[in-house]
């Protein structure tokens, strides 16, 4: 399976230095760079990084009740991880990285259902509601709206996860494709 770079959108000017001023994360990670770190991999890692804060627009312009970004580069990069890792450990085995997953919606459908559960937790942390005088206030109280977010990307994750995990089986087992007979029929003159 072949992977192609894809393109990466700019991001806003405060996005894009604190992006660059501040890597929180380790980029030469072989686990997570899926095995030698060439030059063009941390790129890669933070262009991914970047296309995940621009799908969940997370970006400061966007976010009204949270001062600059929700989620750090450290946090999105910990995603990617548990993402590959899940991906990895179910059979059939394999050995991805974000260079050579086999496919990036995948990858990112399973990082943004990783984030949405760190938040959710953290908000049923610190959930908290208190009423004075027929007044309710509730702090911290979106863990219903986070939990169904998370039950339809977690879905939709896990369905496409073990489809591919089907087509990867299949493909190893079969060694990559079986030819019929209408191959011979129709004006085949060998592999060269």
């Amino acid at each position: 399976m072949s992977t192609a770079s894809f393109p990466v959108p700019d991001l806003p000017t405060g996005v894009a230095e604190q992006t660059a001023q501040t890597p929180d994360y380790a980029p030469t990670s072989s686990k997570l760079l899926g095995g030698a770190a060439a030059t063009g991999t941390a790129l890669e890692l933070n262009n991914f990084i970047n296309q995940v804060r621009l799908f969940i627009r997370d970006v400061p312009e966007l976010n009204r009740l949270v001062k600059g970004v929700e989620n750090s580069n450290r946090q999105i990069v910990w995603a990617i991880s548990d993402t590959l890792d899940d991906f990895n450990t179910t059979p059939p085995f394999t050995r991805y990285g974000i260079i050579d997953f086999p496919s990036k919606s995948l990858l990112m459908r399973g990082t943004v259902s990783t984030l949405l559960e760190s938040v959710g937790l953290l908000q049923t942390r610190n959930h908290l509601s208190f009423s004075d005088g027929g007044l309710t206030v509730g702090i911290s109280d979106k863990t219903p709206f986070l939990q169904s977010w998370i039950q339809m990307f977690r879905g939709r994750y896990e369905d496409q996860k073990n489809r591919m995990k089907a087509h990867i089986n299949i493909e190893q087992g079969w060694g990559g494709g079986v030819n019929s007979e209408y191959l011979f029929a129709n004006n085949f003159y060998g592999w060269w």
